[in-house]
């Protein structure tokens, strides 16, 4: 059974890994016997169970990874299983706070409003999962250029706000800047709502625009608009506060 959650990943292209990484994940990306997206949701979640050990991981333990091919180059998104089951699970253990930032973050029975920032209305992909269509999803992908700046200019309209309005709506924005200025300036960013679509009704899906009212509402803030802001935040939260209603009455 897969979680109720979604995932914000980073793509880095094949240029970003010191070699033999690198040489490796293109022969990997060129496999026949890797696991497929349709498939690979389920096939992450089940090695990270299986890799529930007492042993602390190491950060550069990474056997499987999401490929994405764009514009002729190919870039990839490794699972860090043990990595991160290890923070998850072990939180008594302490972060692995000598490594690299992991390439895939999770939430369950909600999205950040911070994962909204990055993307845009056009970059969205939504698919029913109707017979002969690919699985129940919906993702965003945008380059790490776009991510980059419109999450500096969402950090810089809540710099210059009143404290009452500093949650309003795009959460910890400055943080989520931070990580991905980790990641090389040509990579991908993928926001994929995972197993949240089965929460959601067809007609909740179509409809869902997280990520255009978080983008109006920060145009809102920018104009003084104080009203818009905090009408776009308030469909942000009642949309999200009814899925995660469900995690409650579980």
């Amino acid at each position: 059974m897969l979680p109720f959650a979604a995932y914000l990943r980073v793509y880095d292209p094949l240029i970003a890994f010191p070699q033999p990484d690198q040489s490796r994940w293109a022969a990997y990306a060129g496999s026949t016997e890797r696991p497929r997206r349709i498939a690979a949701l389920e096939a992450e979640h089940a090695e990270s169970l299986r890799r529930l050990v007492p042993a602390r991981p190491s950060p550069e333990a990474r056997q499987n990874a999401y490929v994405r091919r764009f514009q002729g180059k190919t870039y990839i998104c490794p699972w860090q299983s043990g990595l991160r089951s290890w923070t998850a699970f072990s939180p008594a253990q302490g972060p692995l706070t000598d490594g690299p930032e992991p390439y895939i973050r999770s939430s369950s029975w909600h999205v950040p409003y911070s994962w909204f920032v990055p993307f845009a209305r056009e970059e969205r992909w939504l698919s029913f999962g109707a017979a002969g269509s690919p699985p129940r999803s919906l993702l965003y992908v945008t380059s790490m250029a776009q991510a980059r700046s419109r999450l500096a200019r969402a950090a810089l309209v809540r710099k210059r706000l009143d404290l009452p309005y500093k949650d309003l709506p795009f959460g910890d924005v400055e943080s989520l800047y931070a990580v991905l200025r980790g990641f090389h300036p040509e990579a991908l960013i993928e926001l994929d709502y995972g197993g949240l679509v089965h929460l959601m009704t067809d007609e909740a899906l179509a409809a869902d625009d997280s990520v255009g009212e978080s983008a109006v509402a920060l145009i809102a803030l920018e104009r003084g608009q104080s009203e818009l802001t905090v009408a776009m935040h308030g469909r942000l939260r009642d949309r999200w506060r009814r899925v995660h209603a469900l995690y409650r009455a579980n």
